[in-house]
């Protein structure tokens, strides 16, 4: 780090209603515990609900699912932080990915099943799909987290198998329907880590993070580490998320996360990936405000730069300052595969958002497919509204005219030869300022099933995700597109990037990280 470069880390709490506040409120609510069938509220899953919009108080609205895993049934509740009891109750098809709890249950369950392979190499690891749900004859369903077994040594050469765990029964299906792998390959290198090494030791959700050189503060935000952040409960969290970001005292972004990451194979199996599940890389410094939060002496390490081991010595989002800009990282897992959330806020105060995309050992990577990362930034330039957002096409000309968009719209990176935009641009109405938004030289354009490369709309607390509607798990961002004015509104912006993947004929850019850069106007 720069000696001129001072970056501090302080923890901050976040508004919303913590797990235990949320339980009670359902303990409360008149129709709550009768619509899940459920006598006792402590069997409910629940987690903090945060206040939604750009300065949540203290009756800011809420969205919360709470989860029954043993009757594997959900409802969501909508209201205000105030009286949460008396929130609005819908019927909600969201079932949540297995949690560490219940990984570690399962996994317990799996090795003590008489089928379980002997032999000190073989691995419990998470596996896609996360779940294997089993419907019953009357309409009901049955929850199983999904465990892959890695046994490199089996003589049959069966080196994976995916079972699924039935937790209230103790019960592993061996062969569970629905499971679209091959069992006897093995792409990529890494051992996966175990289930068992992946415990959450606590520590702050969210941080206050501040860089200043010498008497200036240029960089003054909060970071959210990839467990706690936006969209949960429904979701399946967004990566580092940053909030409130101020350059040199100027709001630019108010939220920035990655709510939608989709994985497509050309024979086509789809998944929709977690993006909260934090897993371990290399970080060596020290931890100013507690576990998850690591000040490093030297760049962090991702399974990116250490292809041949999916170990580490860090769980949680790591800093470093490399004299020009500061890098915020951490490494996601979503079963086999493993990605790297990364921002990159420059001195000079443009903003590069990356995301990687690696993977363990494991029975199906090495079939073509490709990854779909969709960033959500909310730009409040200089504060919400008043916002526009403007295109630059390539005419030809030395000096080309900006096209301002007035409407909700979305578009792709490539046009017909008539329209060829080269960049975007989101400012102030009144002092200009903003950003510019540059494709990556890796970022592709969509497909049918990446949908577009851009959307523009009107900011709502609730637009957070798609809602996975599907079909295919497809990102259903449309659904957003309604006509809205967005000429001197509060603008957010989806920016998609599409990542190809080919172990066969690996193309030039594999192992690069995509994203745009946002240049400061």
């Amino acid at each position: 780090m720069s000696d001129d470069v001072r970056v501090t880390i302080e923890a901050v709490p976040r508004t919303g209603l913590s797990a235990q506040r949320l339980r009670q409120a359902v303990a409360d609510h008149p129709d709550a515990l009768a619509a899940l069938e459920v006598a006792d509220p402590a069997r409910l899953t629940v987690s903090f609900a945060p206040g939604l919009g750009h300065d949540p108080g203290e009756n800011a609205p809420f969205q919360a699912t709470v989860f029954d895993p043993a009757g594997n049934r959900a409802v969501e509740l909508r209201g205000t932080l105030d009286r949460p009891e008396h929130a609005e109750l819908r019927p909600s098809a969201w079932r949540p990915p297995p949690s560490r709890d219940e990984l570690t249950a399962a996994a317990e369950i799996l090795r003590a099943d008489p089928r379980f392979p002997t032999g000190d190499d073989v691995v419990v690891y998470r596996p896609m799909p996360p779940l294997a749900d089993r419907e019953n004859p009357d309409g009901t369903t049955v929850r199983r987290p999904a465990l892959g077994l890695y046994t490199p040594g089996e003589p049959t050469g069966l080196r994976h198998r995916i079972v699924a765990v039935d937790l209230v029964n103790r019960a592993v299906d061996w062969t569970p329907a629905g499971i679209n792998v091959r069992m006897h390959h093995d792409c990529e290198d890494s051992v996966p880590t175990g289930i068992d090494a992946l415990a959450d030791r606590g520590g702050p959700d969210q941080v206050r993070v501040r860089v200043h050189r010498g008497s200036t503060e240029l960089w003054n935000l909060l970071v959210v580490r990839p467990r706690a952040s936006a969209p949960q409960n429904p979701g399946l969290g967004g990566g580092v998320e940053l909030r409130d970001v101020r350059y040199r005292g100027r709001l630019v972004l108010r939220q920035a996360h990655v709510p939608i990451l989709n994985v497509e194979y050309e024979e086509g199996t789809t998944f929709r990936d977690d993006v909260s599940f934090e897993t371990r890389f290399n970080a060596t410094g020290s931890d100013p405000v507690g576990w998850g939060w690591r000040l490093c002496s030297s760049p962090p390490r991702t399974i990116l730069e250490r292809p041949s081991t999916d170990a580490g010595n860090f769980q949680g989002v790591a800093f470093h300052h490399d004299g020009q800009e500061l890098r915020i990282v951490s490494e996601l897992a979503a079963g086999w595969y493993r990605y790297a959330s990364d921002w990159r806020l420059a001195d000079n105060g443009d903003i590069a958002p990356r995301f990687g995309f690696a993977a363990t050992a494991n029975p199906m990577t090495c079939l073509v497919h490709r990854h779909h990362a969709y960033w959500r930034l909310d730009f409040d330039v200089e504060g919400a509204g008043n916002d526009v957002v403007e295109q630059i096409d390539d005419t030809g000309s030395l000096i080309p005219e900006p096209v301002p968009i007035v409407r909700e719209t979305s578009r792709k990176r490539r046009h017909p030869a008539h329209l060829r935009p080269s960049y975007w641009r989101v400012r102030d109405k009144s002092s200009g300022r903003g950003y510019q938004i540059h494709p990556g030289d890796h970022d592709g354009t969509a497909d049918a099933y990446g949908v577009s490369d851009l959307w523009f709309l009107r900011h709502h607390p609730r637009e957070l995700d798609d809602g996975n509607p599907g079909p295919r798990d497809r990102a259903a961002i449309n659904r957003f597109l309604n006509g809205e004015n967005i000429n001197g509104a509060n603008v957010v912006v989806w920016y998609a990037g599409h990542y190809y993947h080919d172990q066969a004929h690996p193309q030039p850019h594999q192992g690069e990280l995509i994203g745009p850069l946002l240049v400061r106007i």
